[in-house]
């Protein structure tokens, strides 16, 4: 890892550590186990009606458990997760026009508002941070502690620095969407119109990592697992989450599963190395359990569903916000906080407060 680069969580990744937890904002995680099962290795379908019976038959744990993320095993947290629904509840509705937003690490939590991305805390407190007029869509940090940001509708992905100073980056994309950042300043996104996953490296040149239907079709969500060395996404509309194996150069992307009639947009993973994925039409919050391989153990779990739409999802980091809280947000504007008993994967996140 590079000099000044940090990643959230990174003791998670050495042996015995536990998860990430902390914070106020967000509440205690229910108690109780999820069901076992026999979980197969393949891809699996769940019905995505609101208010279902999370966590049942379609919810399993397999000892193969833990391989991504943290590369935690099957004990502990990543053998007792509490099945849902999980009641959210909402900590704030200052954003507007806000698809995705980004923890900085430093208590803030930044999203946009109106023309402006803005920095909420914990105690309510706002300030504007940068002007960044139009739609915006992935929000990301770099471990440099630049902010890099999806503009779909001037096909391009900027960078905003630690002042607020906005520049070019990677122009001439077709929808740029989803964007999740790794420790070595490479930035993974998903090009919407363009059918297309690439990977824009730090000195701006793009390379295409996978493309064209039906195996990738209207990507937007995408997280990149350095444990697995696998990237996943979002087919959006066909409700499919699929995996790349970047170990096997030229092969297609596999299913992992899907979500029956859902729209599914944002990604992330915690220490266990499940999947977290957010059904933006029913305004739905869906857990998968994954194997070592990135296979799915069982059927999508049902955790949560909110009352205004939600687009993307990230656990919380910095002062003020739970390690243990998965946070949930669209472009209606409202956070919310929705309390497990897992943390959150390491992700990258500026070495100091912009």
């Amino acid at each position: 890892m590079k000099r000044g680069y940090r990643l959230l969580g990174w003791a998670l990744l050495l042996p015995g550590a536990g998860p990430a937890c902390g914070g106020d904002i967000g509440g205690d995680a229910a108690g109780g186990k999820a069901s076992g099962g026999d979980g197969g290795a393949g891809a699996t379908t769940s019905s995505s009606a609101g208010g279902g019976d999370a966590g049942g038959e379609g919810a399993t744990t397999s000892a193969n458990a833990g391989g991504g993320g943290a590369g935690a095993g099957p004990t502990g947290p990543c053998a007792e997760l509490a099945p849902g629904p999980i009641e959210p509840t909402r900590i704030t509705d200052v954003f507007s026009g806000s698809e995705d937003f980004a923890f900085n690490g430093q208590g803030h939590i930044v999203a946009k508002q109106g023309p402006n991305l803005i920095r909420y805390d914990a105690t309510g407190q706002t300030s504007n941070f940068a002007s960044l007029p139009g739609a915006v869509l992935g929000l990301r940090y770099r471990p440099d502690g630049t902010l890099v940001a999806a503009l779909p509708e001037a096909g391009a992905v900027v960078e905003i620095s630690t002042i607020g100073v906005v520049s070019d980056f990677v122009e001439g994309l077709s929808t740029p969407n989803g964007l999740s950042a790794d420790a070595d300043g490479n930035v993974w996104a998903t090009e919407t119109a363009g059918n297309r996953v690439i990977r824009l490296n730090p000195d701006a040149t793009v390379d295409e990592i996978a493309g064209g239907e039906p195996e990738v079709s209207q990507p937007n969500g995408i997280v990149f697992d350095p444990a697995r060395k696998v990237v996943f996404y979002t087919n959006a509309s066909a409700g499919e989450i699929r995996r790349i194996d970047l170990a096997a150069p030229g092969a297609r992307p596999a299913l992992v599963t899907t979500v029956a009639s859902a729209v599914l947009d944002g990604l992330v993973l915690d220490t266990c190395g499940h999947l977290y994925t957010v059904d933006n039409k029913d305004r739905e919050l869906y857990r998968v359990r994954l194997d070592a391989t990135g296979a799915a153990l069982g059927e999508p779990e049902l955790l949560a569903s909110f009352p205004t739409s939600v687009a993307n999802a990230q656990f919380g980091s910095g002062p003020g916000f739970k390690g243990k809280t998965l946070y949930v947000g669209g472009a209606a504007g409202s956070i919310y906080a929705v309390a497990l008993d897992i943390g959150g994967a390491p992700v990258p996140a500026p070495p100091e407060a912009p």
